[in-house]
């Protein structure tokens, strides 16, 4: 995720240098994805309901005239806990997001555009067994286990920025459209069955503080 948030931030400074406008900074989104079929899941197996909105943390870059090219990159995080096995859930993804710039006045403008990318959920499982020596790890690993399931996502949307000196203020609303089935993956490599499809389609809203600038 880091290396994709540094890429789009390079794809901005970029279009900026070539074109005369780009931003890029920093961005934290909120998400409601459908996770209801993995949260019935969890509740079937004594762990608490998947709340379905999450706040990610994440960056992206954006730079050009009025067709702008750019991406952004997201993720973020939960923990849940039974008697028995402890879940870190993470939810992220990235987009390739062009869009085209419309100035309204000196900078301040709006900006229709759409990511192409995709989204996964990661969980990491362990069973909640006590401490243990490092010695007893290596000659008895195993304690976890990490299935994924990632799809293919669509997620147009409209930002308005907000131009202020150097830096920037940018809110974003949209919709993450995922059309295709994704698939469930085990670290290692074993076929999993009976997993919950999942959807993640749903809306998001986003704020962006954004360093850059350029024509006005």
């Amino acid at each position: 995720m880091k290396k994709a948030i540094f890429l789009v931030l390079i794809l901005a400074v970029a279009a900026f240098a070539a074109k005369g406008r780009g931003y890029g900074g920093f961005v934290l989104s909120y998400m409601m994805p459908d996770l209801s079929k993995l949260s019935s899941e969890f509740t079937a197996h004594g762990l608490p309901a998947v709340d379905e909105n999450i706040i990610t943390y994440g960056g992206g870059g954006w730079g050009g005239g009025n067709l702008m090219v750019g991406g952004w990159g997201f993720g973020g995080g939960r923990r849940f806990d039974s008697d028995s096995v402890s879940v870190r859930m993470t939810y992220g993804g990235g987009f390739f997001e062009p869009g085209y710039f419309i100035n309204i006045w000196k900078g301040f403008g709006i900006m229709p555009m759409v990511g192409i990318g995709g989204t996964a959920v990661t969980l990491k499982l362990r069973p909640r067994l006590g401490d243990i020596d490092f010695g007893e790890l290596l000659d008895t690993p195993g304690r976890t286990s990490e299935v994924s399931y990632g799809t293919f996502t669509v997620a147009p949307a409209l930002a308005i920025l907000i131009p202020i000196e150097f830096i920037a203020i940018q809110i974003k609303g949209g919709y993450m459209w995922s059309p295709f089935s994704g698939e469930w993956t085990i670290e290692d490599g074993a076929d999993l069955r009976k997993a919950p499809e999942i959807n993640p389609s749903g809306i998001y809203a986003q704020a962006g503080l954004l360093f850059g600038g350029g024509s006005k």
